[in-house]
């Protein structure tokens, strides 16, 4: 039989693990689950369960919304009119005009991406106004989330900072985004808000200039290459027609060859070099222009080189249709780039 003595150490031992166990049940649930750590792994498990609810708990997501967008606007407008006073108050005033809207729609992304996993996709964002545009404009869909590092936290000031870290791809580089976390009343800690979006604004509006500026430099420098090349082709084209007749077989039969071998074949390298090029998303419209722009130019000489074979009316109609679509599109992007070189002078003044 057991002796006494045994009996009592086994009691002994049990209550101490007992007391141990409810030692670290009350830390867990008294202590632990009401600190920034506990938060931050909670905000985790959201996204990973697609749970609002829980989300909602630890993110004051109205006060980070609505303090963020004015952080976001002012680093926006410092990066883009800084040097204009004027424009930079009405800019403001203005931006004031569309918080609300752009807070609601924003926030409804967030709903789609804590509860699905994906921001909402172009098409329904574009049936619902302006949310693509927007998630596009704060660069929110080029994040992809680092780490999270650096948790301090202040028992006087009853705040806690941490840093989340993420790749900004429109900027090629990781971006510390400094997180401000307060308790509630209940003493769950909550993400209060971003604290460096103005930094965040300025950092990538600054990467799309640069971007911009390449995109205008390569592109420009491919389209005024193949500029020089399809005018001395014209120039041989309008030398042979000029000495020749277009009646002769052997004048149009020239004509053909420089048109397709030298005008043809140019414009489609000058697309093929295009598509080539790494485009910013404030660039898209202009190069989408700059492609269809070669779409008819080459619509053109296809035609045009046809015409010199069939000699049928209809074929070489169509092919100055063809033309008289590419100059007007011409026009169009003509504007797009002075607009866009203008955005970049006034931003580097």
């Amino acid at each position: 039989m057991m002796s006494r003595t045994m009996k009592a150490k086994i009691v002994c031992a049990v209550l101490v693990c007992v007391a141990v166990l409810l030692a670290g049940l009350f830390w867990y649930f008294r202590i632990y689950t009401k600190t920034p750590e506990y938060a931050l792994r909670s905000i985790g498990e959201a996204f990973e369960r697609h749970d609002e609810t829980l989300f909602l708990r630890y993110v004051r997501l109205d006060a980070v919304l609505d303090a963020g967008y004015d952080d976001f606007m002012r680093g926006t407008i410092d990066a883009e009119f800084g040097h204009s006073h004027e424009a930079a108050a009405a800019l403001e005033d203005f931006s004031k005009m569309l918080k609300p809207a752009f807070i609601k729609m924003l926030a409804d992304a967030v709903h789609t991406r804590v509860t699905t996993g994906e921001w909402p996709d172009v098409a329904s964002a574009n049936e619902a106004g302006n949310t693509e545009n927007i998630l596009s404009r704060i660069g929110v869909r080029d994040l992809t989330f680092r780490e999270i590092a650096n948790l301090t936290r202040n028992d006087e000031e009853q705040t806690a900072e941490v840093d989340v870290v993420a790749h900004q791809e429109e900027a090629d580089s990781d971006f510390t985004f400094k997180i401000l976390l307060v308790p509630s009343d209940e003493g769950d800690w909550q993400v209060a808000s971003i604290q460096n979006l103005h930094e965040y604004a300025v950092v990538l509006q600054q990467a799309r200039r640069t971007r911009m500026e390449a995109y205008l430099e390569e592109s420009n420098a491919i389209i005024a290459r193949h500029d020089q090349t399809v005018g001395a082709a014209q120039l041989r084209l309008y030398s042979v027609l000029g000495v020749g007749a277009l009646g002769s077989q052997a004048t149009r039969d020239m004509a053909r060859q420089i048109m397709e071998q030298d005008i043809l074949a140019d414009w489609q390298e000058r697309k093929k070099e295009l598509e080539a090029v790494s485009v910013p998303r404030s660039m898209q419209s202009l190069h989408q222009l700059r492609l269809k722009i070669c779409d008819q130019h080459i619509a053109y000489a296809q035609g045009y080189a046809a015409w010199m074979t069939d000699k049928n009316a209809a074929t070489i109609r169509a092919a100055e249709n063809n033309l008289r679509q590419a100059e007007v599109l011409e026009g169009e992007a003509s504007l797009l780039v002075q607009r866009a070189k203008r955005s970049v002078r006034d931003k580097m003044e």
